[in-house]
């Protein structure tokens, strides 16, 4: 019971009052499980090194090093691992358990794993995740997203993404990932061959 309180008040705060000066910055929305190397976070022109176990705040605008990775869990049990020279900004979390109408969108760039919490639960929930080359809207999902190959990928792990740039959109199932090269459209869905699979996995694994 004190946990289901502390998540309402919790997605209180962050729905509505991180518009207001003061709130924003100090509202948690969850925090680092492991760190390798070095990584920070920031507000504004304050900026805070980060460690296991540490806070992961509403708009942190954070940063891996050289060789880093980075995973938190976000309130709702959502996971995302961010690799070497990424960055993350959560800019919309609104979870109120056992109800509708929960959303989260965050800014990535860099290799990154998101494994989907309760957001995406049974009572639906709007997830976007924004990339340098579209959005990728997920559901029940783990997806691998990041430039490899000379072009930037996505790929599904377990249940469904949409793809969506200025250019073109395509569903992906489990098992099948796309490459986007350039101004074009992403590529159709397909399985992709092993070395790019054990690639792009190597980019977000902890040593």
């Amino acid at each position: 019971m004190r946990q289901v309180l502390g998540l309402l008040v919790g997605a209180f705060v962050v729905s509505v009052l991180a518009g207001q000066p003061g709130w924003a910055e100090s509202a948690k929305v969850g925090q680092v499980d492991k760190l390798q190397g070095d990584a920070e976070a920031s507000q504004g022109i304050q900026k805070r090194s980060l460690s296991a176990y540490g806070d992961v705040l509403f708009q942190d605008k954070i940063e891996t090093g050289d060789a880093a990775r980075m995973e938190a869990t976000l309130a709702d049990n959502t996971k995302v691992t961010l690799g070497e020279r990424g960055r993350l900004v959560i800019d919309k979390f609104v979870y109120y358990p056992e109800n509708r109408g929960n959303a989260l969108s965050m800014r990535v760039k860099g290799a990154f794993l998101f494994v989907g919490g309760r957001i995406e639960g049974p009572t639906g929930g709007h997830v976007a995740i924004h990339t340098p080359v579209g959005t990728v809207g997920v559901r029940g999902t783990t997806v691998w997203g990041g430039f490899i190959d000379h072009g930037y990928g996505v790929l599904v792990l377990d249940g469904e993404v949409t793809v969506k740039t200025k250019h073109g959109l395509v569903t992906l199932h489990k098992g099948q990932g796309t490459m986007i090269y350039g101004r074009h459209a992403p590529k159709k869905a397909a399985p992709w061959p092993d070395a790019r699979v054990k690639a792009a996995v190597a980019t977000i694994s902890f040593k």
